[in-house]
C-alpha cells in the first residue's frame, strides 16, 4: 500500500509575501497517491507542500522533461542536467509579492526525485527558463525566468541552489 507524505519544498527570500502556486497539470508514478499542493509564506520565504506518494519512475521524469521542452532545469544535490527518475511532478503558475511589487511566472515545472544519499531532492524548470553561468563561490546552480511584474513591467526571477540545499532553493528578483 502506498503512503501519502507531506513533501516540503522551501523557497528562501527575505521579505516575500502572498506566495501562491496554482497547479495546471501534474504526473505521479502509477498507483501512488496524490492529494495536491498547499502553499504558505512568511518574511523568510515560501513553502510548497505536495501531498503525495514517493516512488520514483522514468515516466514521471519524462513528463517533467516534456513539460520544459527547450527550456532548462536544475536539481538539488545532483550534477545531472535533467532528472532520470522522479516521485511526482507538477506544472503551473507561481505568484508572490516582494518589496511592494507583484510577480507572476507561468509554466513552471517542479518535481521531487531521490538522490544516492537517500534524500528526496527537488527540481525546478520550465520552457522559459535558462541556466546562468559565472556562478559565485558556494552557488552550485542558478536558473532564471522572466516574470510579469505589474501590467507592463517584467522582472527576471532566479532560483539558486547553494551547497547543502536538498529541499530548498534561493529565490531572487532582478528588474529588467
Amino acid at each position: 500500500m502506498s503512503t501519502l507524505h507531506d513533501n516540503n519544498f522551501d523557497l528562501k527570500m527575505i521579505g516575500l509575501s502572498d506566495f501562491n502556486f496554482t497547479v495546471t497539470d501534474y504526473f505521479i508514478t502509477k498507483e501512488q497517491p496524490w492529494d495536491g499542493i498547499s502553499t504558505s509564506s512568511n518574511q523568510k520565504g515560501a513553502m510548497i507542500t505536495a501531498k503525495a506518494g514517493r516512488k520514483g519512475s522514468k515516466e514521471t521524469a519524462d513528463w517533467f522533461k516534456k513539460n520544459i521542452i527547450n527550456g532548462s532545469a536544475i536539481g538539488c544535490q545532483t550534477i545531472d542536467k535533467l532528472p532520470s527518475k522522479l516521485n511526482f511532478a507538477f506544472k503551473g503558475t507561481m505568484s508572490f509579492s516582494h518589496n511592494g511589487n507583484s510577480y507572476i511566472g507561468k509554466d513552471i515545472v517542479i518535481g521531487q526525485g531521490h538522490t544516492a544519499a537517500f534524500r528526496n531532492n527537488w527540481w525546478i524548470g520550465g520552457t522559459n527558463m535558462s541556466t546562468l553561468t559565472d556562478l559565485p563561490v558556494g552557488i552550485l546552480s542558478i536558473i532564471a525566468q522572466n516574470f510579469n511584474q505589474g501590467k507592463f513591467l517584467k522582472a527576471k526571477v532566479t532560483f539558486t541552489i547553494s551547497v547543502g540545499d536538498v529541499s530548498s532553493m534561493g529565490l531572487n528578483t532582478i528588474s529588467i
